[in-house]
C-alpha cells in the first residue's frame, strides 16, 4: 500500500496544502492533474519543487525528486487571447478564444478574420507573483555573493561588505518595477525573504528577522526609483507628481493614483510613436468604422493600440459615464468589454 505523501503549494499569494494517499505519482502529468484537481484549478499550469540543495524552484521534470512534505509552487500556462470576428446579418458578433474557454465560438473561422492582441505596448505582462524571482545582479555582484554564500554555509559568518548593497538594492527596484510601481509593505517583505533565501550571506545578524534593514532600504531605493523613472515620463508616475494635482490637493501623500488589486497596465505609456493627437484620430476612426457591419477587425486593433489614451482619460479627468459612451461608443460591447479587462490585467 502506497504511503500518504503531503505537499505545500504555492499558489498565487496563498499556501495550500494538498495530501495525496495513493502516495507520489509515477509521473509528472498525473501530480498535475491531482494538484489541479485538489485546489480546482481550471487552466493549463506546471509545476516547480524547491531543491534543499541551491534553496531555489526547479521545474518538476520526474516526480522520483520528490517526497513526502516538499514545497510546489504553481506556474500557470500562458493564455493566448485571440479576437475572432464572426459576420452577421445586422451587427458585429465578436466572441473570445482563449486556452480556457474554447467552447465560447461557434461556426467556421477564417484565419484573416483573427486578431491578436499584442501586449508589446504594455508596460507589465505578469502579477506580482507568490515568490519573488531574484533577478542576476551584475558580474562583480554575483561573484561576491557566490563567495559570501560559500562562507556562511561553512563558517556562518555573513557578507558585511557595502560595497555591493547599492548594486543589489537597485537592480531589485527595478525588478519590483515590472510588476508594480508602489510595492506595500508585504510585497517589499517577500522580496528581501526571497533575497535572504537566495544568498543566505545577506542576512543581517543584528536584525530580529535578519531581513528588516533590507525591507527598509527597500523602501527608500523604490522611492528614489521612481523619482528616475518619473523623470523618465513614466504616466503612472507624473500623474501622481505635485505639478499635476490641483491647487487644493499639492502635497506629496495626498490622493495617490495607482493600481489596486489585480490592474497591472494601470496607466500605460503611448504605444512607439504614437502621441495624444494620433490616438485622438484613431478615436474618430473607431466611431466611424463602428457604423460599418465589417467593422469587427479594425475596432479591434483600434481599440488595443487607443488603450493608453482611454487609461489617460479615466485617470486624470474621472470622466462621467455618458460622457464617455459618446467618446468610446465601441467599448462598450460585451466583447470590448472583456478585451479591455485583459490589456488592464494582462
Amino acid at each position: 500500500m502506497e504511503q500518504t505523501v503531503r505537499f505545500r503549494i504555492l499558489i498565487d499569494d496563498q499556501i495550500k496544502k494538498v495530501t495525496l494517499s495513493s502516495g507520489v505519482p509515477s509521473t509528472v502529468a498525473e501530480l498535475v492533474a491531482a494538484v489541479k484537481e485538489n485546489l480546482s484549478i481550471p487552466t493549463d499550469i506546471s509545476l516547480q519543487y524547491k531543491d534543499e540543495d541551491f534553496g531555489d524552484f526547479f521545474t518538476v521534470t520526474s516526480t522520483n525528486e520528490l517526497k513526502d512534505k516538499d514545497t510546489l509552487k504553481v506556474v500557470y500556462a500562458p493564455i493566448c487571447l485571440d479576437l475572432t470576428v464572426a459576420d452577421q446579418e445586422s451587427n458585429c458578433d465578436v466572441s473570445v478564444m482563449s486556452s480556457f474557454d474554447s467552447d465560447s465560438a461557434s461556426g467556421s473561422l477564417d484565419s484573416q478574420d483573427t486578431v491578436i492582441l499584442s501586449q508589446s505596448t504594455f508596460e507589465r505582462q505578469n502579477p506580482w507573483p507568490a515568490v519573488f524571482p531574484i533577478p542576476t545582479f551584475s558580474h562583480n555582484t554575483e561573484l561576491a555573493l557566490k563567495q559570501g554564500n560559500e562562507t556562511y554555509l561553512k563558517e556562518g559568518t555573513p557578507m558585511t561588505s557595502p560595497g555591493f548593497r547599492s548594486d543589489i538594492l537597485e537592480r531589485l527596484a527595478e525588478a519590483m518595477f515590472s510588476y508594480t510601481a508602489y510595492p506595500d509593505d508585504a510585497q517589499r517583505s517577500a522580496v528581501a525573504q526571497a533575497l535572504v533565501e537566495k544568498h543566505p550571506c545577506l542576512k543581517e545578524p543584528g536584525s530580529f528577522n535578519g531581513i528588516y534593514g533590507w525591507q527598509q532600504s527597500l523602501k527608500y531605493k523604490c522611492g528614489n526609483y521612481r523619482t528616475k523613472r518619473r523623470a523618465l515620463g513614466s504616466p503612472e508616475l507624473l500623474i501622481n507628481s505635485l505639478s499635476q494635482k490641483p491647487g487644493d490637493e499639492q502635497e506629496v501623500a495626498k490622493n495617490i493614483k495607482k493600481a489596486k488589486r489585480a490592474e497591472l497596465n494601470y496607466l500605460p505609456p503611448h504605444p512607439p510613436g504614437e502621441t495624444d493627437d494620433t490616438l485622438e484620430n484613431m478615436r474618430l476612426e473607431i466611431i466611424t468604422a463602428s457604423k460599418r457591419k465589417d467593422c469587427g477587425k479594425d475596432i479591434n486593433y483600434l481599440m488595443t493600440r487607443t488603450y493608453s489614451l482611454r487609461r489617460k482619460e479615466v485617470v486624470s479627468q474621472s470622466p462621467r459615464v455618458t460622457n464617455f459612451m459618446e467618446r468610446w461608443p465601441a467599448l462598450f460591447d460585451t466583447f470590448q468589454i472583456n478585451a479591455e479587462f485583459q490589456r488592464c490585467t494582462a
